[in-house]
C-alpha cells in the first residue's frame, strides 16, 4: 500500500509509534524480562510523547495534509509483525525491540526525504529518527 501524502505518512507514522508503545508495555510485564522492566517502561512512555508529538505534527500543519501531494512511499517495507511481549523469551524480546526501533529510524528518515518539500515537517521527522537512535543505542549499551 502506498503513502502518497501528508496526512497517510502521519498517520502511518501514528500507527508505528502506538505499535511500539504497545510491544514495550507488554515486554515490561514480562516476567522473565523482570531486569529489564524498567528500561521497557521508559521505552514506552517515550513511544506515547511520540505519539503525541506525531499528532501535534499533523495538526500544526494541516494545510499542507490537505493541499499537497508526495512522491510515493511504500507502507509494506515498514510493517512489522509483533508477537505479545508478555510472553516471549527476554533474547526475543530485545531482538523484537531491535527491530521495532530500527524500523522506526528507516521510515521516518524515507519519510523526511519525501517531505523535504515541508522543512518543518521534514525537521520534525528527522528528529524523531534521532530519538528512536537514542533509544537503540540505549538498548545496545543496557544489553551489553
Amino acid at each position: 500500500m502506498s503513502l502518497i501524502n501528508f496526512g497517510s505518512i502521519l498517520g502511518f507514522a501514528e500507527e508505528i509509534e502506538r505499535q511500539n508503545m504497545t510491544f514495550f508495555a507488554q515486554a515490561s510485564v514480562n516476567q522473565a524480562c523482570v531486569q529489564d522492566n524498567a528500561m521497557f517502561q521508559s521505552m514506552e512512555k517515550s513511544a506515547k510523547k511520540r505519539v503525541g508529538e506525531v499528532l501535534r505534527i499533523r495538526r500544526e500543519n494541516v494545510s499542507e495534509m490537505i493541499l499537497e501531494t508526495f512522491a510515493e512511499l511504500q507502507r509494506d517495507p515498514f510493517i512489522v509483525a509483533t508477537e505479545d511481549a508478555s510472553t516471549l523469551e527476554p533474547d526475543l524480546v530485545i531482538d523484537r525491540a531491535h527491530d521495532l526501533l530500527a524500523r522506526s529510524v528507516e521510515y521516518y528518515e524515507k519519510a523526511a526525504t519525501k517531505l523535504k518539500g515541508q522543512a518543518d515537517v521534514a525537521m520534525a521527522l528527522k528528529n524523531l529518527a534521532k530519538k528512536h537512535k537514542k533509544e537503540q543505542n540505549k538498548l545496545t549499551a543496557y544489553c551489553l
